[in-house]
């Protein structure tokens, strides 16, 4: 009897909470965006993929996160250092709208008069943040805008890729435009 007893607190008990701690899953929304907080290093690519022939943009970024404003945003504080000599900063914030239950991004640039926002929603099984943009593309043409944020299982690993649809293209037509990748330093 005593060892069933054992066998059943064991089962009950000790295995969740085991499960628990070695689970690399995040339970509460708000502890997905604590992955951001410090210091990262990587690099980026923008394509151009109707501009044939133009060469693609290589990065060195920094960047520093951190909480703010009592916790409820992140703050990504960013340095941008082109190969070829040029340097841009671009500030993001982060934060979880528990009003419509969506992740929201704030883009800011040092070298770009606009401001890009959109909201995202997070995939638990693939660890990904996914959203989705619209914007007016040279020439008028109407564009939507698709970001995929892959979060490595160990979260030291962050890799964001963009991919463009312009109302001209073909309906099923997405166009990688951008992709960087940040490691925890």
């Amino acid at each position: 009897m005593r060892c069933l007893l054992m066998f059943l607190i064991m089962i009950n008990i000790i295995i969740p909470l085991y499960a628990q701690e070695n689970s690399n899953q995040v339970d509460n929304k708000d502890e997905l965006l604590d992955l951001f907080v410090g210091d990262w290093e990587g690099n980026a690519t923008a394509y151009f993929p109707r501009e044939e022939g133009r060469e693609e943009r290589k990065e060195i970024i920094t960047v520093h996160a951190k909480k703010i404003l009592k916790d409820t945003y992140i703050h990504c504080s960013s340095d941008w250092k082109n190969t070829k000599g040029g340097e841009r900063q671009l500030e993001i914030f982060w934060n979880y709208d528990h009003h419509s239950e969506k992740y929201e991004i704030l883009f800011l640039y040092d070298n770009w008069p606009g401001k890009v926002n959109y909201q995202l929603d997070y995939d638990l099984e693939k660890r990904t943040l996914n959203g989705y943009d619209t914007f007016t593309a040279s020439g008028g043409v109407a564009a939507k805008e698709k970001v995929i944020w892959q979060i490595s299982e160990d979260g030291n690993e962050i890799k964001s890729t963009e991919y463009n649809h312009y109302e001209t293209d073909p309906e099923d037509y997405w166009a990688k435009s951008f992709e960087f990748v940040w490691r925890k330093k």
